[in-house]
């Protein structure tokens, strides 16, 4: 049986953000070998390669690449990167709040109406 090798592709923090066999991938630029053998956990990797899935349920990477070797982060590190990431959501909710009610204004100002005229006809 022919053996196939295990790829991983890491993001900035060396965080594993995808696995693949070289049964399926074309390129391995800017992939990582990680393992060689035979068998589904090597054919099929993205699903059988690691115990648990890549991210956990709050979207943060649950492996990182040390030394050329996977290894489980711990929970507070994985914990920290949630907390940078809900931050991250509430900027962009901020943002979205911003860019509404930037387009709300605009929409008044098409109409010829201000705020204080539009609040008046709402009561």
């Amino acid at each position: 049986m022919k053996p196939y090798t295990v790829y991983v592709r890491t993001d900035e923090q060396n965080c594993i953000t995808a696995v693949d066999s070289s049964a399926f991938l074309r390129e391995t630029e800017g992939w990582t070998a990680i393992d060689q053998g035979t068998g589904d956990r090597f054919f099929h990797a993205q699903g059988n390669y690691f115990a648990k899935p890549l991210r956990d349920e709050r979207g943060v990477c649950r492996y990182r690449l040390t030394d050329g070797a996977p290894a489980e982060r711990a929970p507070e590190e994985m914990d920290e990167d949630a907390a940078l990431h809900a931050a991250d959501e509430s900027d962009e909710v901020l943002l979205l709040e911003v860019a509404a009610d930037h387009e709300y204004r605009i929409c008044l100002l098409e109409l010829g109406m201000n705020e204080s005229e539009e609040m008046e006809n709402d009561v």
